[in-house]
């Protein structure tokens, strides 16, 4: 029996940066690295560790686009404290950085 799941255990909104979004499903997915909840260390986690994030879309729209690479997306986790099944709501506009070295720079600086 599930134990952890949307509107039961809480609700865990996150922050993270969008590092691929060549979704091989062409459903609009992308992997994201959440700030706080997965490492900075790319050889701890590298980016094809990381568990693909679904958009929510609007019913008016027939095709999913992914955010751009290096976007800062905003979502939630549908399966809560377990963090494998992110979803994204939006994207935070001009948190772009051109550079993956400074992904987690960027973030430091401002916490």
């Amino acid at each position: 029996m599930l134990t952890q799941f949307l509107g039961k255990e809480g609700f865990f909104w996150w922050i993270g940066v969008v590092e691929d979004n060549n979704d091989p499903l062409k459903m609009g997915r992308a992997r994201v690295r959440i700030f706080g909840f997965h490492t900075d260390n790319l050889a701890e986690l590298p980016t094809a560790g990381l568990p693909w994030a679904i958009p929510v879309m609007s019913f008016s729209q027939t095709q999913p686009t992914p955010p751009k690479i290096a976007d800062w997306v905003l979502g939630f986790h549908l399966d809560g404290e377990l963090g494998q099944q992110p979803i994204m709501l939006g994207v935070l506009p001009g948190n772009r950085v051109r550079n993956p070295e400074q992904l987690y720079d960027q973030f430091r600086r401002k916490s």
